[in-house]
């Protein structure tokens, strides 16, 4: 399983990318944690995804990026850091607590 960044342009409402996301096999799971983008997890290539999503979202622009730990950094809370990292946690949301940097 793989991590991927997911962004789509605003032609795609959040409750369709939303709804495109749970509804397609390809998916393993995700986190929608800013407007506009998710935290995907599949186990096709990035690619392939993209074909995937490519065939559901019509005209609308989006992108896939794989998130490696080596290459990528932020500021998220250490649940979301922990989901991006292994690709095989299952998201759990984090009730309270403060985000931390990239680890």
């Amino acid at each position: 399983m793989k991590a991927y960044l997911f962004t789509y342009s605003n032609l795609c409402p959040p409750l369709q990318a939303q709804a495109i996301l749970n509804n397609t096999a390809a998916v393993t799971t995700w986190v929608q944690p800013f407007p506009n983008a998710a935290v995907v997890v599949s186990s096709l290539s990035a690619r392939d995804l993209a074909a995937v999503l490519r065939g559901r979202l019509g005209e609308t622009w989006f992108l896939i990026t794989e998130l490696n730990g080596g290459s990528v950094d932020g500021y998220l809370p250490g649940n979301l850091w922990q989901f991006i990292n292994s690709a095989q946690i299952p998201w759990q949301p984090q009730i309270s607590g403060t985000a931390l940097e990239a680890g």
